[in-house]
């Protein structure tokens, strides 16, 4: 059990009407603002499809920290704007319903329940629920929450609205409602507490309760069209009602995201706050502005410039030059992220279906090649847990092995045809998939390799009849929890309610993964997790390539910019100091 540490609420009221008499509404005007409502309205611009997976969440947790550091005040003496670029196009708002990138915006404008710690992603922290506790052996979850929260309309945020959006993320057939199928029910069970019912016991739920897909939305809004399709979705694609630090301004879909500090928001009033909330006084960030820019030599110039401050997707060679040829741009070294880079196998379609024909394959591929010489900042894998995870299992390791290849194939059922190979558009994408291409050549077998804007990707792989034989693209776990890779294999995960995409099924592994999910016992959660490893390794569904180390080039006067694991979750920047 997690217990926040309790004090008296102080009200920040110098801080606030500090940051509301600086330029905010200055910032907003730089960044292009169309309106001041909360829920704003979005400008039209060109679509375009979205890369990434959704992913699932998971932990096994029985709580965070009472780690606190004092309470949230001070001012800053201006504030600044924080510009984070990506290449892919956000497809929409509607934080439950999310399969890509747009978790990096949405973070900054919705809350969770839960949180976890920076430098370990195994340790959940406060929320918006102070405290989190299992009941009847994991079959019941309690959670108590905080008071003195307002949506944007001053609805207020208490049981009926936690269990209001628990309800529509379990529900909603526009997202990934999977992982929550363990959601039973959720209760009203105190004014400011709910009692989540599980399905059978559920170990995990408290990293499920950090993903973005389980932001809190305003009860009010999810009320007046809860008879709507989809629970409203069509409405939550444009418009925002959440009790995030910023407030969201504008969404030019495909172009830009803005979003400005709310002043009266939550965090400002908190007392001896956990780690992962407190505000530095030193903190001036007033306005966060995504950009899209999908050329990389557009991204790579204006961060050299200083008028970016962080972007996701410029490749090694790349950020290199920016540091070493700009002072005013450091290199942010993160280590091995939990983001990375696979290749599914579709294991219910000839050849790929052949577990020899797999192997080959997999010990076909230059992991250490492609990972340290031609990504450049990659950490080569080959194993089903990437680092970070507990109880991981390196036995049996997958390494290129050309002998061992050919030795495969020829037990396999591969008859010499050309197989579909398909990842997301992308000069990253390109090389290592031509690299792999060469790789498979090297033993005999053809591939037809290419590129594809995600959006139509992603109708691919949501069918197992137009699946592609081999399916590249970037994922990771949402929490360190070992269930957040293990679902990946569970064969009741498949797409489009899931993200098994190589459509892998075996009967051992779904009990194991059951029992593993249900059980409170660290040693046979180990076990458990331990023995699923070892089946997958030998099955081999997944051609597991790299790691991603975490390296971006970013603005030196940022000195306290951080990341939440996979870089997908959200960027705290109302905690950051720009100077200059």
């Amino acid at each position: 059990m997690s217990r926040e540490k309790n004090g008296d609420r102080i009200c920040e009221d110098n801080r606030r009407q500090f940051l509301k008499a600086v330029g905010l509404g200055g910032l907003v005007g730089l960044a292009g603002c169309t309106g001041n409502e909360p829920s704003g309205t979005p400008t039209s611009g060109d679509g375009g499809g979205d890369g990434g997976d959704g992913g699932d969440g998971g932990d096994g947790g029985d709580g965070g920290s009472t780690e606190t550091e004092g309470s949230n005040g001070g001012a800053s003496s201006e504030m600044k704007m924080f510009i984070k670029a990506k290449n892919q196009p956000l497809t929409h708002l509607d934080p439950q319903a999310i399969n890509d990138g747009t978790m990096i915006e949405l973070g900054t404008v919705y809350d969770t329940l839960l949180d976890y710690k920076k430098e370990d992603p195994t340790v959940i922290k406060p929320m918006l629920a102070t405290d989190w506790e299992p009941v009847n052996g994991a079959q019941q979850w309690v959670l108590t929450l905080r008071e003195g929260v307002e949506f944007d309309d001053g609805t207020p945020f208490d049981a009926y609205a936690a269990m209001r959006s628990l309800q529509r993320a379990k529900n909603l057939e526009a997202g990934q409602s999977k992982p929550y199928a363990w959601i039973e029910s959720v209760e009203e069970s105190g004014d400011y507490e709910i009692t989540i019912n599980a399905d059978g016991a559920y170990g995990p739920a408290p990293a499920q309760l950090t993903f973005v897909t389980t932001s809190i939305m305003n009860p009010t809004a999810l009320d007046e069209h809860r008879d709507e399709e989809n629970l409203g979705h069509e409405y939550f694609k444009t418009n925002v009602h959440g009790t995030g630090a910023f407030d969201f301004q504008e969404w030019d879909k495909g172009n830009k995201f803005v979003a400005t500090l709310d002043t009266d928001n939550w965090r400002f009033d908190i007392d001896d706050p956990p780690a992962n909330l407190v505000i530095p006084e030193e903190a001036n960030i007033g306005t966060f502005r995504g950009e899209i820019i999908r050329e990389q030599l557009t991204q790579k110039q204006r961060v050299a410039k200083g008028d970016v401050d962080v972007s996701r997707d410029i490749n090694w060679t790349n950020t290199q030059e920016i540091v070493n040829n700009n002072d005013n741009v450091v290199l942010y070294d993160g280590g091995p992220d939990l983001y990375a880079k696979y290749v599914f196998m579709m294991c219910q379609r000839e050849p790929t279906s052949d577990v020899n024909f797999r192997k080959a394959l997999a010990y076909a591929a230059d992991y250490t090649g492609i990972a340290e010489e031609l990504f450049g900042t990659g950490v080569p894998w080959g194993v089903p847990w990437p680092q970070g995870i507990p109880f991981r299992v390196t036995e049996g390791q997958y390494r290129q092995n050309i002998e061992k290849a050919k030795e495969f194939l020829q037990k396999s059922s591969y008859d010499g045809r050309e197989l579909k190979f398909r990842s997301i558009k992308g000069s990253t994408n390109d090389k290592v998939g031509s690299a792999l291409v060469a790789n498979f050549e090297q033993i005999g077998v053809k591939m037809n390799h290419e590129d594809i804007p995600w959006s139509n990707l992603y109708e691919q792989l949501t069918s197992a009849e137009t699946m592609p034989d081999l399916l590249m693209y970037s994922g990771w776990p949402d929490v360190a929890d070992p269930d957040g890779p293990a679902v990946r294999y569970w064969s009741e995960y498949w797409p489009p309610s899931g993200w098994n995409t190589a459509y892998y099924a075996n009967e051992e592994y779904d009990e194991l993964y059951i029992q593993a999910r249900e059980s409170g016992d660290r040693q046979k959660r180990k076990e458990l997790y331990q023995r699923m490893q070892e089946i997958l390794i030998d099955e081999v569904p997944i051609i597991w390539l790299y790691q991603e180390k975490y390296q971006r080039a970013i603005n030196a006067n940022v000195p306290n910019y951080s990341y939440t694991p996979g870089d997908f979750n959200y960027v705290p920047a109302h905690q950051f100091t720009k100077n200059g």
